[in-house]
């Protein structure tokens, strides 16, 4: 299965970690966005900043470098078959949670590759701080969603 993740909280829930009214161009919205199955290939909530204020703009979750010409990679058959082509990069990559603070300083529109590095390193949040648990095989099928696929189950992985 491919990377999954949830897009449930408010908003106003997920700016609050970043950022005070003051800074942000983002229409307040109570509204829980209420995504507990979040697939490659869906439109998601993705938070910039621009202009030194925070926006939050759908966009299509997926990866394509500049040179690929064709539907955006989404699934570990198609990364794996072009990594011969120039992907080989996003493999020797972990993904990794920042911070707020050290999200706030990576959304910064003048971050150069050396201050990220160093953000990176300095503001990811220690795996220890993690709750891993098994969830259903409901999780593999994009069409389900609710609070319950990311409930602990004794499902064995």
């Amino acid at each position: 299965m491919c990377g999954r993740f949830t897009q449930a909280q408010t908003r106003e829930e997920y700016l609050a970690y970043l950022a005070n009214e003051a800074n942000r161009n983002i229409a307040y919205d109570p509204e829980p966005i209420g995504r507990y199955n979040v697939a490659p290939g869906t439109k998601v909530l993705l938070l910039s900043e621009r202009d030194e204020q925070l926006h939050l703009d759908p966009v299509l979750w997926g990866y394509a470098p500049g040179w690929w010409d064709k539907q955006t990679l989404i699934n570990a058959r198609v990364e794996t078959a072009a990594a011969d082509k120039g992907l080989v990069d996003i493999h020797d990559r972990r993904p990794l949670v920042l911070s707020p603070e050290a999200a706030r300083e990576w959304m910064r529109q003048n971050v150069g590759g050396k201050e990220a590095g160093e953000i990176a390193v300095d503001g990811a949040v220690p795996v220890n701080k993690f709750i891993w648990h098994a969830v259903t095989r409901a999780v593999g099928n994009v069409k389900n969603q609710g609070p319950e696929l990311i409930q602990s189950t004794n499902y064995a992985c």
